[in-house]
């Protein structure tokens, strides 16, 4: 990894949960298309738990500040 994305990495890092989500979303629409062919439905099950721990514990998170 070069030294300027790893600094990209670290500024990401310090944004607010919504200027992430922002910035996300304008660099997956900046990306070119990407074909990886049919997804499992086993990597989705998990892909889906995992973001939905992820989200789970953000939240826990907020609230116990």
């Amino acid at each position: 990894m070069s030294a300027e994305t790893a600094r990209l990495l670290v500024a990401f890092d310090t944004l607010p949960p919504a200027e992430k989500d922002v910035f996300v979303r304008e660099l997956f629409r900046k990306l070119p298309p990407v074909d990886s062919g049919p997804l499992e439905d086993e990597v989705l099950a998990r892909a889906g738990d995992d973001l939905a721990a992820k989200l789970e514990r953000e939240e826990n998170d907020t609230h116990a500040r």
